[in-house]
């Protein structure tokens, strides 16, 4: 497996984890995780992907998908040659197992269309950021040995 690709998975895996962590917790983003939280989950990976890793990328989020109910929107995080999806299993029948994808490539290429925004929104950005999310998923990274810069 290419080293960056293994990185990533790193990464996502521990994102994933701590924002499960999150699952039952009440007035939380992410009680029900992962349903209705890709984009928010999509934000922290990417803010935790470039304090680890220092890797740039863009987030994406795509509409009118064949195999999903018309005003249905999904949204993951690219790096490269990479998509890094952490909330995909929301839906029915992907096909994908994983966390990081080839760009371009199955379940993901099926929108039709695809918003791109370069990088994360910064806590700035938010009006009520996501602090629980984000300390759920730097702790786990720190666990991993993932070292966490402040962005």
């Amino acid at each position: 497996m290419n080293a960056i690709k293994t990185e990533l998975e790193k990464v996502a895996l521990a994102c994933r984890f701590g924002l499960n962590s999150l699952v039952d917790a009440k007035g939380s983003t992410f009680n029900g995780f992962p349903s209705g939280a890709c984009g928010i989950a999509s934000q922290i990976l990417g803010r935790v992907i470039w304090e680890t890793l220092q890797y740039e990328g863009e987030y994406v989020c795509g509409t009118r998908h064949p195999k999903l109910k018309s005003g249905v929107s999904h949204a993951w995080f690219e790096v490269g040659d990479f998509i890094i999806d952490i909330t995909y299993d929301q839906f029915q029948a992907t096909g994908l197992s994983g966390w990081v994808f080839d760009r371009n490539d199955g379940w993901h290429a099926q929108f039709s269309s695809q918003e791109r925004r370069q990088g994360f929104s910064k806590p700035s950005g938010w009006a009520v950021y996501p602090s629980d999310g984000y300390k759920a998923a730097r702790e786990e990274a720190k666990k991993v040995g993932l070292i966490c810069k402040p962005s």
